[in-house]
């Protein structure tokens, strides 16, 4: 709604450096173009430092939707970004009988396939069931590599569906809805064809292997002789 306080929280280890904090600060910007008031805030400054991790537990209880970025770890969340949701899962029964908030949350993985974020977004899903938010819906996506930390709107022709989706999504937020499935599809449709992905990938996995003198390596496979126990 209008005036409302909305939080970004970036849960990606890169922080601001980072394809999550791209896209949530895209989705910041269209919500405060739809009137509302945005703040954003790094979880992974706040691990080390009482003082910030305080105000961040307090933004969190004092915003009206909270929007959470990250990036899928294994096909899950990063675990210092588990620990917080615990964290705030614990304070929340003091907050029975007061206006409930909602949630958003926005996950993207290197894979080429969208589907792979798909047990993250129902964690987040699960977290809001338990911990008493709203879940207004996950915007998902695949080949999260392609747009590294460049801002959305510099990314090019690739991420004219994500920033079509955000934009729609930023819509349904502001007026306390849920996400729409097609705009979910829409944000998750794939940027490039997947063969194109996977080369570029390759590449930079040779290149970077190249840098750091390992090219000779790189099919290597020291533990396949080991039994498992």
């Amino acid at each position: 709604m209008k005036g409302d306080k909305v939080l970004l929280l970036v849960g990606s280890p890169r922080g601001m450096a980072s394809t999550s904090n791209s896209l949530g600060e895209h989705l910041l910007l269209k919500l405060e173009e739809n009137g509302m008031a945005i703040k954003k805030l790094l979880l992974y400054p706040a691990l080390a430092d009482e003082k910030k991790m305080a105000e961040l537990l307090a933004a969190i209880e004092a915003c009206h939707l909270l929007v959470i970025a990250f990036p899928l770890y294994v096909d899950h969340l990063p675990a210092p970004l588990i620990d917080l949701l615990r964290q705030v899962a614990e304070r929340r029964p003091a907050r029975q009988g007061e206006a409930r908030q909602s949630l958003a949350a926005i996950v993207n993985c290197g894979f080429p396939e969208t589907r792979h974020c798909r047990p993250a977004g129902e964690i987040m899903r699960l977290f809001a069931v338990q911990a008493g938010f709203r879940f207004l819906g996950c915007l998902a996506l695949g080949m999260g590599g392609a747009i590294g930390n460049r801002p959305l709107a510099k990314a090019g022709f690739i991420v004219r569906h994500q920033l079509k989706g955000l934009g729609q999504a930023a819509g349904f937020l502001a007026a306390g809805k849920e996400i729409p499935v097609a705009v979910i599809e829409l944000a998750g449709k794939p940027m490039m064809p997947r063969w194109f992905y996977n080369w570029v990938a390759d590449r930079g996995w040779k290149s970077a292997a190249k840098k750091h003198g390992s090219s000779g390596r790189l099919l290597d496979a020291p533990y396949a002789g080991e039994q498992q126990s």
